[in-house]
């Protein structure tokens, strides 16, 4: 299959962070059962033995299912993230108040860090990439977060400190289309020679091709391996992982 878009019409690419490049969910998990251990190695259920990894599984259920719900009110996120841990810890003689939920997640933020890694291909299809194009980051994460993923998994091969941009340097979070626009503008480029590559629909796909950009959107559970479709004037190509950009470019 021949390359969707060309160095001749395209000049930068800009990339979604988490779960696009690095394996957000999988450090995630990690972390998650890490800090129950250390927050319930004292305790063990009278009737049953209540693992980590039960906890995770009930969290992300709870989750699921308050995020399949139609409410006329969407819960503010860390109000549902109190919820699913409360119903996780449920076996636990804890009390899982909005400052333990804090804390418990903050601490989870926290080793998230240490097992932050790259998705499969990712160093050399960057490598490739980087050859033709202007390489640029726009991510919903923390601008903390995302410094200190940049610094550790080396992306500074890559991406330069200038081309970071975060919803919390930033202050709008994606699909808003100002911080796409400031990217744009600050890298003193185009919409038009622009490609925005991302996981989520809404986040990045929607929100890059309202403002006028290309998209990419990486789908594992697509059928095809590469396929295109339009939405509105804009082109979206749909991948099943990061590697396949190289067969995109």
């Amino acid at each position: 299959m021949s390359p969707v878009f060309s160095p001749s019409r395209k000049n930068t690419i800009f990339f979604d962070m988490n779960n696009t490049i690095i394996d957000r969910r999988q450090c995630f998990d990690s972390a998650f059962t890490e800090t129950i251990d250390a927050y319930t190695a004292r305790w063990e259920p009278d009737e049953f033995v209540w693992s980590p990894q039960d906890a995770l599984h009930s969290y992300k259920l709870e989750w699921s299912r308050y995020r399949k719900t139609p409410v006329r009110q969407p819960i503010p996120p860390d109000e549902l993230r109190q919820l699913c841990l409360s119903k996780a810890m449920q076996p636990y003689p804890v009390k899982v108040t909005p400052t333990f939920a804090r804390a418990f997640f903050e601490q989870v933020e926290t080793l998230e860090d240490s097992y932050v890694s790259l998705f499969p291909g990712v160093e050399d299809t960057l490598e490739a990439l980087a050859a033709h194009y202007r390489l640029a980051i726009i991510s919903n994460g923390s601008a903390r977060q995302l410094l200190s993923n940049w610094s550790k998994l080396n992306l500074g091969n890559w991406f330069g400190e200038e081309r970071l941009f975060s919803s919390g340097k930033d202050g709008l979070r994606k699909p808003h289309p100002t911080i796409f626009e400031n990217a744009i503008r600050t890298l003193g480029t185009s919409a038009g020679q622009s490609v925005m590559v991302g996981n989520s629909w809404r986040n990045d796909i929607i929100g890059a091709t309202a403002c006028g950009m290309d998209a990419v959107w990486i789908h594992p559970g697509h059928l095809k391996k590469i396929s295109q479709r339009k939405l509105g004037r804009q082109k979206v190509v749909i991948v099943r992982t990061f590697r396949q950009l190289q067969h995109t470019f």
